[in-house]
């Protein structure tokens, strides 16, 4: 079924699926519980009492019930030893009751942090069944300017927030981390915005203003139970603002160092007869830290073989320090009468210059084009998603073998997820969902595969659920599963189980066991990319040519792969932890987190064919064989001079036979390797004194120990990771002005990913952000990053990093 046949059908779907409920005789009850100043107040329990209704308050106090019988109702909100009630609330049919509460409690922020991606619904922060990082809304849009999305979380608990270059990060948790880093599944309003052949974000194409976020949720650890593949180590949730909840206009100029110039663009406002709209836009222009290595090396010596130095390129950069970037989307909400609603929306990203690190080298990304599309219908209790996601990119130049890698791919999926309450006491989360993808490399220039042998094509479909049950007073049961099946793996369940006790309303301890999987990537499976320049074999086609026969040596070089493996493993992690999560004096928030894991089936890096104690590594490449039509005799002369050759050049020991025949020099592959036992703590602490200030401090420590005697295997599966990190900070908020300085410093440690196999040094770097609101149309802000311009790198064969100096106006409407 083609995409437009796709997109037409879910919202027809959903508009049947609705019609039954727009039927009914119910009303919604809506409003916003807030301080006197007019704050939000998140995390109250809001309970129609009459009708059995409860949720509670997000992080902007806002709330809603969309389908309450009609009748007359009193309204109770709580938190804590606070509560407030009102009485002799109306409700009509399809008529909306607006109910907002002020209130003069005294509670603290901390008591009013809620979040959603550990359990696909609202609930407080200590008692959510996982380790969860928020960062807020306010938080956000404090440091928008900069544009790079994973530096909100640079200074929060166990976050590993690698860069590289300007937009390339890894970001991940809990060690192992690497170039293209797959294994925090990262969300935007339900679309997975992962690139399909690597499974690996591309941040650059981020196509909303930052501050367009309501909030940014890292769920810390195996998430699998609830989110598939590619959370074995974490979800980071992104949930951007609803044009009705969000109204007015802004235009952001953004200037500064590397010679950049950003522009964002939001607005969003009513179009009458309950719709809504957002449009938002982008522009950024900036240089780079990026630098040619053809000849030199900024921080290594230049070196053939990857061993503590930079791998010399083929090619230089083009374009040469002037990247750029374009973004743009429209959305329109529509609200029915009993409180539902529907999302349409779309955009696309445009992206040429940056540079990103991967396995087989560092690539440009010359002409890169993603667009998407988002429908989704949502009620009290159901909710149908479905997304499209493309990426559209004839060059991409591979710096190390200079050749282009051209990479065309489509994803489009659905999801229905539900969710019901089981008396006062439970509820029940469930959904079932099927995504189909579709990738080609072929070069529009040439029509030859660039990354691949052949296009290749995938559906996976997950059935999920998730039970929360009070057991008693204190103490609250939370059980998951999820079945995952797919045409690249065998199915797959992954049950989550934890114990959430209550000491008291604001200090819980958690007890959680997950298991988790991670599946290869495309690229695991199925590459075909140029490791190193092709190699004249044209000589052994002598032996071929007096039968007729063609062996494929001539008339063109052989060409030397990095190769997939189609015969790869799922990756398993089994963890234990326990969490902490208190509110102290109202005025400190603490959490404290130990895991335990064992991993399984490592996916290795790209690694040597032969070379290491593992032997041949991709037995789906064994040593070349003759064509079959070749007699025998002259067969063996060829194999015979072949063999002689290998004791001149032992690189043509890996000669083997592509999946035509064809024979290629298949240098390097994947495997799966190792056993490793891992635990680690993360300590969080945020204290909040005085007038506006807030303090924070986080700290990481990591640890694991391979199981293999070999002690040569040791250096090929490393976490690439600081056996400890933290960070420092302080922010003061007042009306009108705010300022915040935050340090972060990180042991030094070991990476080896592909051909860039070196030392990290430790590192510590300071940044600083500001803003002034001059009035209610203007605002000045400043953003440093590395304040101190220390120049380090951060991954080895990643950029050296200096300082990035930014200032911005805003102007509102």
């Amino acid at each position: 079924m083609g995409t437009s046949r796709y997109l037409c059908v879910l919202p027809a779907a959903a508009l049947l699926a609705a019609a039954p409920i727009l039927a009914q005789g119910h009303g919604r009850v809506e409003g916003r519980l807030s301080r006197a100043n007019g704050a939000g107040v998140g995390g109250v329990s809001v309970v129609v009492n009459e009708a059995g209704l409860a949720q509670l308050t997000d992080n902007n106090g806002d709330y809603r019930f969309s389908t309450v019988p009609v009748g007359t109702y009193s309204v109770t909100f709580t938190l804590g030893d606070n509560a407030a009630t009102e009485e002799g609330v109306e409700v009509a049919a399809g008529s909306i009751t607006r109910l907002d509460k002020a209130v003069d409690w005294e509670i603290s922020f901390a008591e009013t942090i809620t979040v959603t991606s550990a359990s696909r619904r609202v609930e407080r922060i200590v008692e959510a069944p996982a380790a969860v990082t928020l960062v807020t809304a306010q938080e956000v849009e404090r440091q928008a300017a900069h544009g790079q999305l994973p530096k909100l979380l640079e200074f929060t608990p166990g976050a590993e927030v690698t860069q590289s270059g300007i937009y390339d990060y890894n970001l991940n948790t809990r060690g192992f981390n690497s170039s293209l880093n797959r294994r925090v599944a990262t969300i935007i309003d339900g679309r997975d915005t992962s690139i399909p052949f690597l499974g690996a974000q591309e941040w650059a194409a981020i196509a909303f203003p930052l501050d367009d976020l309501q909030s940014l949720e890292l769920v810390r650890g195996p998430s699998a139970a609830l989110y598939g593949a590619n959370a074995s180590s974490g979800v980071l949730n992104l949930v951007t603002k609803a044009p009705r909840y969000a109204r007015g206009g802004h235009l952001r100029l953004t200037g500064g160092e590397l010679s950049t110039l950003n522009a964002d663009l939001r607005w969003a406002g009513g179009l009458g007869s309950d719709w809504y709209a957002k449009l938002i836009g982008g522009y950024r222009s900036h240089g780079t830290f990026t630098v040619s290595r053809r000849g030199f090396a900024e921080y290594a010596v230049p070196c053939p073989a990857p061993v503590d130095c930079l791998p010399q390129e083929a090619v230089g950069l083009n374009p040469f320090d002037d990247d750029e970037i374009f973004f743009g989307g429209l959305r329109f909400d529509k609200y029915l009468a009993n409180g539902s609603s529907l999302t349409f929306e779309g955009g696309q990203a445009a992206i040429e210059g940056p540079v990103i690190q991967t396995g087989i080298g560092r690539v440009q990304l010359a002409d890169v084009e993603r667009p998407w599309a988002r429908f989704n219908f949502n009620t009290d209790h159901w909710n149908v998603l479905g997304v499209y996601t493309a990426r559209d990119a004839p060059r991409q130049t591979a710096l190390a073998a200079g050749t282009n890698l051209a990479l065309d791919t489509e994803r489009i999926g659905v999801e229905v997820q539900g969710n019901w309450a089981l008396g006062d006491k439970g509820r029940v989360v469930g959904g079932v969902s099927y995504t189909e993808e579709d990738i080609d490399s072929a070069d529009p220039r040439t029509g030859r595969q660039t990354l691949l042998f052949e296009p290749v094509d995938a559906d996976k479909q997950a059935v999920f659920a998730q039970l929360d049950w009070q057991v008693a007073e204190k103490v609250k049961l939370v059980l998951a599963g999820r079945y995952d099946d797919s045409s690249l793996h065998d199915a797959q369940f992954s049950p989550k189980g934890s114990v959430v006790f209550s000491i008291n309303p604001n200090n819980t301890v958690r007890l959680t066991y997950n298991e988790a999987f991670q599946v290869a990537n495309y690229s695991e499976f199925f590459l075909q990319a140029n490791a190193a320049p092709p190699v004249n074999l044209s000589f052994f086609e002598a032996a071929c040519a007096p039968f007729g026969i063609s062996c494929g040596f001539a008339p063109g070089p052989t060409r030397v792969l990095a190769l997939g493996n189609k015969d790869l493993e799922l990756e398993e992690v089994k963890t234990f932890e326990i969490g902490y999560s208190g509110i102290l004096g109202g005025k400190a928030f603490l959490t404290v987190d130990y895991y335990n894991s064992e991993n399984t089936n490592f996916i290795t890096d790209l690694l040597p064919q032969l070379g290491t104690s593992l032997g041949r590594i991709n037995n789906n490449f064994l040593f070349y064989r003759p064509p079959a039509a070749l007699p025998a005799p002259a067969a063996q002369a060829l194999l015979a001079a072949i063999f002689q050759a290998i004791q001149l050049n032992p690189l043509l020991a890996v000669l083997s036979n592509n999946l035509d025949g064809t024979p290629i020099l298949a240098a390097a592959s994947y495997t799966n390797f190792g056993d490793v036992d891992t635990q680690g703590a993360d300590l969080g602490l945020n204290y909040y004194f005085g007038d506006g200030w807030n303090f924070s401090f986080s700290y990481s420590w990591f640890d694991f120990d391979i199981q293999s005697a070999d002690p040569t295997l040791r250096n090929i599966l490393l976490p690439n990771s600081p056996e400890t990190k933290g960070s420092v900070g302080v922010v003061y908020t007042a009306d009108r002005w705010d300022g915040s300085a935050s340090a972060r410093w990180s042991d030094g440690f070991r990476w080896a990913v592909g051909p860039f196999q070196g030392d990290v040094d430790s590192y510590t770097t300071v940044d600083l952000v500001g803003n002034y609101v001059v009035n209610d149309a203007i605002k000045l802000g400043l953003n440093v990053a590395n304040l101190f311009d220390d120049e380090h790198w951060e991954s080895f064969g990643g950029d050296l990093l200096g300082r990035r100096a930014l200032g911005s106006v805003t102007f509102s409407w």
